[in-house]
């Protein structure tokens, strides 16, 4: 019961830190995407691509985010990460040309939140076998809970006190994620945090001599017999320095000491080795990356816009407001409610995304239609559903794809190159409308991309299928019976 306990806890606090970080800094951006673009007096194409970038970089530094977690634990990685949100989102408020909006939103805003939203995301597929889509759901509706809150109070900050005040006040709610964050990962624990320490302790020399021997398998020749039969006396036979005398074993100590930042350099190039080959050893994360290539062209040029589009067709702030905020419920509900279907074996991962990705292609392409603010309502409605459907699945799939341990470098790595075609996603949308006048073909655009998406999942299914029907045998990887739910060691 106390274990169920601190599990609940954790996703709640994880909840919140999410909620309080990528939850306010981009639908906060996307509503004052037009008091942007006035006052630097840009198109729509360069100020969404401020935003898109913010995106982007939310799955670019994916590594990044695996290698602080790894190095440093969960606690202070989500510190690291959640400061640097906040700060970066205050900071926006003050910019008075348009390159400074590149840094303190896209980099600083960005790289926080990919920093503290990848970390949880590690937390949940490598602590959370049984409840991993529950625990993805809860996590991922934290981005659905933030479009439906925060776009109605900059809608009241900013009548009340302007828009870059409004700025940052959100950006002073979101610092309290700091807190949140050292309340709940009291430790910096993560079961598989790789050893840095200068000295090897007694408890851990298996281990570190283990790791150092993947590490230099091809730079070093292995020990001799007599070398460590003359490591395991106890000072019986002390090795010699290079002029024949004794060494010493503070003098061996001092070498060790001196030695080491280089092995903490070259320790981290195992890391990437080790995530890029996982391409090759499991080609089915190779086309689950390349779908979510086309997924975040297609989902940052419509969220970057939307508010922007209902407003140019005559709509007021609030009513954007609440579309966007419909926008959030809807996708809320999709985050919290899409492992129902999984848990009682209604439909498989697979079906589920690939189903929801088209529902979705529809939606955008009705929304760029729509003229009266009802109709926004339920195509807005729609849309965030079925987008709340199929987000919580990217990482439960890659989990089925790959092995436990492997899963914070597999997925850190498959989610890079989606960050860098989101990149393109706002600016092709706002470059679309900056030519045609009208955000319809924007939007089609945008439901482009999911179409292919669509149409390169069902053809790998069935290739898939085709394969498993002359090897005789239909899963990628048959999961152990030991992998159960790890303990919650965090709190």
């Amino acid at each position: 019961m106390g274990e169920k306990f601190r599990k609940v806890c954790v996703l709640a606090g994880m909840h919140i830190i999410a909620l309080l970080s990528i939850g306010c800094a981009l639908p906060c951006f996307s509503f004052f995407l037009i008091q942007f673009k006035e006052q630097f007096q840009v198109g729509s194409g360069l100020i969404g691509t401020a935003n898109s970038l913010c995106i982007g970089f939310t799955n670019i530094i994916a590594p990044v985010a695996t290698i602080m977690n790894r190095r440093y634990g969960y606690r202070l990685t989500i510190l690291a990460g959640a400061t640097s949100c906040s700060v970066g989102l205050i900071l926006s408020s003050y910019v008075t040309e348009v390159w400074q909006i590149f840094f303190t939103h896209s980099l600083l805003t960005g790289g926080g939140v990919c920093i503290t939203f990848q970390t949880m995301v590690f937390f949940v597929g490598m602590n959370l076998k049984k409840s991993n889509n529950i625990g993805n759901g809860v996590l991922f509706s934290a981005l659905g809970l933030g479009m439906l809150v925060i776009p109605l109070l900059c809608s009241l900050f900013d009548y009340w006190f302007g828009w870059k005040a409004a700025i940052r006040i959100i950006g002073a709610i979101s610092l309290h994620s700091v807190v949140i964050s050292v309340l709940i990962f009291r430790r910096s624990f993560n079961p598989y945090m790789e050893q840095f320490d200068a000295l090897p302790q007694k408890d851990d020399d298996e281990d570190k001599e283990k790791y150092d021997d993947e590490e230099n398998d091809d730079a070093r020749t292995p020990m001799s017999m007599a070398t460590v039969a003359d490591d395991d006396t106890n000072g019986e036979a002390s090795p010699c320095d290079e002029n024949g005398k004794p060494e010493n074993n503070d003098d061996k100590k001092e070498k060790e000491v001196a030695k080491q930042p280089s092995k903490k350099f070259r320790c981290l190039l195992p890391m990437f080795r080790s995530s890029l080959l996982v391409f090759k050893d499991y080609p089915n994360l190779l086309v689950l990356s390349v779908s979510l290539c086309f997924i975040c062209v297609g989902s940052s040029g419509f969220i970057v816009h939307m508010i922007a589009s209902v407003k140019y067709r005559g709509v007021t702030d609030f009513e954007s407001a609440v579309i966007f905020g419909v926008f959030g419920v809807g996708n809320l509900l999709g985050r919290l409610t899409n492992a129902i279907p999984l848990y009682f074996k209604l439909i498989s991962e697979t079906n589920l995304f690939i189903l929801s990705l088209f529902v979705v292609s529809i939606c955008m392409s009705l929304f760029g239609l729509c003229q009266t603010f009802p109709a926004m309502l339920f195509v807005a409605s729609m849309t965030g559903l079925f987008c709340g459907m199929y987000v919580p699945q990217i990482p439960s799939i890659a989990r089925l794809i790959v092995p436990k341990e492997k899963f914070d470098h597999a997925y850190g790595i498959c989610i890079v190159p989606s960050g860098v075609t989101a990149i393109f996603g706002g600016y092709i949308a706002g470059a679309i409308y900056d030519s045609s006048g009208t955000y319809t073909l924007s939007f089609f655009f945008a439901a482009g991309n999911y179409i292919i998406v669509v149409a390169m999942l069902i053809v790998s299914k069935l290739v898939t299928r085709w394969k498993s029907k002359s090897t005789g045998s239909r899963r990628l990887r048959v999961p152990t019976n030991d992998e159960e739910d790890a303990p919650v060691t965090a709190v």
